[in-house]
């Protein structure tokens, strides 16, 4: 019995330990993408905003993960008539994070690669009118989900917080449509900009 008292103090402090070493941070962030709708010919990128929170944890100092809650304009522009779709979604992305360089440097390029899902909440077209199917149902489906990847590095503004800056892409697994047998996915370029800020110790 005290053995495995001991042993479980011991586990609970090297977890304690653990714990102390990673970093929690949090802070707002906006960009800018273009997106497609991937297997329509007729298509070509439409520019749009994203604007939310992210929040970076730091299991040592090289990995990490990453989350970010954002409202993202997608969508697409016909080539062929005066009219663009834009799709309204919520994203949480989450990530895992490579750091390069040492702990203490400034400046730390960084990739990324993981998940997203994302919950549609409007579908409208160039006139700012609700896309629709001819019997009034739904054009677009409810969820979509992907994947994405990228680069970027973050800048230490002052100790523990710092710009981070994120360039990528974004990568629909789903069909997003309702009226096709054909599978349109979202495809995204985008640049986004944050501040995060400490709510936990070293």
């Amino acid at each position: 019995m005290t053995k495995k008292i001991i042993f479980a103090f011991t586990a609970i402090l090297i977890n304690v330990k653990l714990v102390s070493a990673q970093t929690l941070s949090i802070g707002p962030m906006i960009g800018v993408n273009a997106s497609t709708i991937v297997a329509d010919p007729t298509t070509q990128y439409l520019p749009g905003l994203s604007i939310g929170g992210f929040a970076n944890y730091s299991i040592n100092p090289h990995w990490g993960l990453s989350a970010k809650l954002l409202y993202s304009q997608l969508g697409d522009k016909s080539k062929t008539i005066d009219n663009h779709t834009r799709l309204h979604y919520i994203q949480l992305p989450v990530m895992g994070v490579y750091y390069f360089g040492n702990t203490g440097q400034r400046f730390r390029p960084k990739v990324y690669a993981g998940l997203y899902a994302g919950a549609l909440l409007q579908a409208n077209n160039g006139n700012g009118d609700i896309v629709v199917q001819p019997d009034g149902s739904k054009a677009y489906n409810n969820i979509d989900f992907g994947g994405l990847a990228g680069l970027g590095f973050n800048y230490r503004i002052k100790p523990r917080t710092w710009l981070n800056v994120d360039a990528g892409f974004n990568r629909g697994f789903t069909d997003i449509t309702k009226t096709s047998n054909t599978n349109y996915n979202n495809l995204a370029f985008s640049l986004n900009v944050g501040v995060s800020f400490p709510i936990s110790k070293n």
